[in-house]
């Protein structure tokens, strides 16, 4: 499972949180068993992160950016990606 998250000014953990609430919102109007799966890997991931070291390795929201979450056995995995 993966998720994408945009960063333009706010860095990685409110990009996360962001995300978070939007599902949690969608949910309350309508279920929707991939939306909840989604907001168990998004509230596992902003449990988990470490998200001092990942603003300083440049997710920090100064780019304007998307990058891809995806959890790798026990971690999570962050990359940039572009859109094409």
């Amino acid at each position: 499972m993966e998720i994408v998250l945009h960063l333009e000014n706010h860095c990685i953990e409110m990009a996360a949180k962001k995300k978070y609430a939007e599902l949690l919102r969608d949910l309350l109007r309508e279920e929707d068993e991939e939306k909840e799966k989604l907001l168990e890997f998004i509230l596992e991931f902003i449990e988990k992160a470490d998200f001092g070291h990942l603003r300083k390795i440049g997710f920090d929201g100064r780019r304007k950016i998307k990058v891809k979450v995806r959890k790798v056995r026990d971690s999570f995995e962050v990359e940039e990606f572009d859109e094409e």
